[in-house]
């Protein structure tokens, strides 16, 4: 399957949904232990990436330039989604 436009928007919006979905997870956690949220988001955030890349390496077949290109808008969504969250939501630390 080749990447198209409709893979690339759905891309930026799976990691805005996962980058926010991250954050809310991980101050719900660190409000009961700061250490278990850390690490959990570190851990979850890891496995995200690797599921991703799994994902789209057995779905898409992609060029070198069509791969930095999803890297680039998987990373701005996951940046959208978690500075949106941590401006909007307050943890209660």
């Amino acid at each position: 399957m080749a990447l198209t436009a409709p893979w690339i928007v759905g891309i930026l919006v799976l990691n805005v949904v996962l980058g926010a979905a991250l954050v809310l997870g991980v101050f719900a956690a660190m409000e009961r232990h700061v250490g278990v949220g850390a690490f959990g988001g570190i851990v979850i955030g890891t496995a995200v990436v690797y599921g991703e890349a799994t994902f789209g390496e057995r779905m898409l077949t992609v060029t070198v330039a069509e791969m930095k290109l999803l890297v680039l808008v998987a990373a701005l969504g996951a940046v959208l989604g978690v500075v949106g969250t941590v401006l909007t939501v307050e943890p209660d630390l």
